[in-house]
């Protein structure tokens, strides 16, 4: 049945456990990296242990494609939720028997992201058939501001509980919140049409992912360009975010890890502004129009490079790194949701969970890079030099997709 009312029982029970399970992701994935960050003091470690995790997310992602679109929808995220919670109890139980840290700590990073893998595609193709045909924006919109209001406040919590109490307390939080999700999971009633199988599942993979590709390349080839986009523009805009804010405020100005939750829930208010800004302006920001909004995003990360260059007062410094980033996201945002929603207008239901993995495979894919060069990058180099060129290349990569972002 299609709906008519954007925030009907299923989709706000659907947006609801997004908060929380969001929430208990990212408290942990937040935590993990900075703890790694904290006892070895090495940015390129750091950039490792962020990097190497998309690896799952990358593999996992096309599965979830098909699980999403050949399954029950809110059995996968409850079966997702609950092997969360089991993975973060059994770390906790062997986190202390182990002396190799790292390696416990990235094998566990690959187990969740690898649920995320799952679990997103999963997310993203229950919005159509839970919204209005006419509102998909406004529920991206929606999904997003929800979403970064947990963004919002976890980092912070991870930095307070970490630098307080450290990383036993956090893991508790995260399964809790996995638990509450999972209960959720089992109320949401998400329309669901079965598919023919195929005779194998390699087969089944096989055929499932051509059909995606192959409308993705031929049908609809402004998707095809529009993933390049993204894993190009994610190398440069959001690895130097991710690796270099945690690395600035703790190495280059010295300051503790609360500060860097701190400054991650800051910057996660700017993507609650941009969810809601797309969410106003809705159609007025057309595919045609993107470009505008990556220049403007390649301008936002400059005044980073210019604090450092001239070598400011730390908390100076410390504030313009914090409201860049805040900013950045905003604009981020605002680039993201008109997409997602045009893939998943434009998309047949019965494709739209592949297809949503595919195109997502990209920033997955530009992270695993990314977050490892900038790892290396800002160890290397002066971190001045690693933002302004980031910059400069994310406004050429903005110019050059002109002509290429037009349906």
């Amino acid at each position: 049945m299609t709906q008519t009312k954007l925030w009907n029982r299923d989709f706000s029970l659907l947006i609801t456990g997004q908060v929380v399970s969001i929430f208990g992701n990212m408290i942990l994935s937040w935590a993990l990296p900075l703890y790694i960050l904290y006892i070895s003091d090495s940015a390129a470690l750091f950039g490792l242990v962020l990097a190497v995790p998309n690896i799952s997310l990358l593999i996992m992602s096309p599965i979830g494609g098909i699980m999403a679109d050949r399954l029950k929808k809110q059995r996968i995220m409850f079966w997702l939720d609950a092997i969360t919670t089991v993975i973060i109890v059994a770390y906790m139980l062997i986190s202390g028997l182990f002396a190799a840290v790292v390696p416990i700590v990235i094998v566990k990073l690959l187990a969740l992201n690898a649920i995320q893998g799952l679990y997103m595609p999963t997310v993203q193709a229950a919005i159509p058939a839970l919204s209005p045909p006419d509102k998909l924006v406004s529920a991206n919109a929606a999904t997003t501001v929800v979403n970064s209001l947990s963004n919002l406040v976890a980092p912070a919590a991870a930095g307070i509980l970490f630098s307080q109490f450290g990383l036993f307390p956090i893991l508790v939080i995260s399964a809790i919140c996995f638990v509450i999700t999972s209960v959720m999971d089992l109320l949401i009633r998400i329309p669901f049409v079965k598919q023919p199988a195929c005779t194998s599942i390699p087969q089944l993979v096989k055929s499932d992912l051509t059909q995606a590709a192959r409308f993705a390349v031929k049908e609809r080839p402004i998707m095809a360009k529009l993933a390049v986009v993204m894993l190009i523009f994610n190398i440069t805009i959001a690895s130097t975010l991710l690796v270099g804010m945690p690395v600035l405020i703790t190495q280059h100005l010295g300051m503790e890890m609360d500060m860097v939750g701190f400054s991650a829930s800051f910057m996660m208010v700017g993507g609650l502004a941009g969810g809601i800004l797309a969410g106003t302006l809705g159609k007025r920001i057309t595919l045609s129009k993107l470009w505008i909004i990556m220049v403007l995003v390649s301008l936002a990360i400059a005044p980073i490079g210019a604090v450092l260059l001239l070598d400011l007062p730390y908390f100076v410094t410390y504030v313009v790194i914090t409201a860049a980033s805040a900013v950045t996201l905003m604009i981020v945002q605002m680039f993201t949701i008109p997409v997602f929603a045009y893939i998943q207008k434009e998309t047949p239901s019965e494709l739209i969970g592949k297809v949503m993995s595919v195109i997502m495979m990209m920033p997955f894919l530009a992270n695993a890079v990314g977050q490892l060069i900038y790892g290396i990058f800002f160890e290397q180099f002066a971190p001045w030099i690693v933002i302004v060129v980031s910059s400069i290349l994310s406004a050429v990569i903005a110019l050059l997709s002109r002509r290429h972002l037009k349906p």
